[in-house]
């Protein structure tokens, strides 16, 4: 009876703010899109090579710590294939942001409008792939 009566209060307690549960799993990993959202859309919009150079390492910093945070979560197991997809993609997002930096070293505008695409590209990417992982929140645009 007391073993009965210990795994009902063990599995009660399990979906109780563990973080384990899909609800709780969405509400995480939203707050950490929030925040990184947040982050990256307060640096602006740059208006010059030096600005830009700047913008793109600090959304990459951002990008980066979002992607650690988020890869900390553990997703419900009808959408693990999904979210590490959309971890995937984030990382991608991190590497063309690196990428505008290294144009923006260079001077290169047609190198900026480029990786400017790219980066479009896969935002919009992004931005699907958070809907299949169950975080339609997540991607503001």
């Amino acid at each position: 009876m007391k073993a009965a009566l210990a795994i009902a209060l063990l599995v009660a307690l399990a979906g109780c703010g563990g973080g384990s549960s899909r609800q709780n799993f969405i509400e995480d990993a939203t707050a950490i899109c929030a925040d990184t959202t947040d982050r990256v859309r307060a640096l602006g919009t740059p208006d010059s090579f030096t600005a830009t150079q700047l913008f793109a390492r600090q959304a990459k910093d951002a990008v980066g710590d979002g992607i650690n945070e988020l890869d900390d979560l553990t997703p419900p197991e009808e959408l693990d294939d999904a979210f590490g997809r959309y971890l995937a993609t984030l990382e991608a997002r991190r590497t063309v942001l690196g990428r505008m930096g290294e144009a923006a070293d260079a001077n290169s505008m047609k190198d900026l409008q480029e990786v400017g695409s790219e980066l479009d590209v896969v935002n919009a990417r992004a931005k699907s792939q958070a809907r299949r992982a169950g975080l339609p929140d997540c991607e503001a645009g």
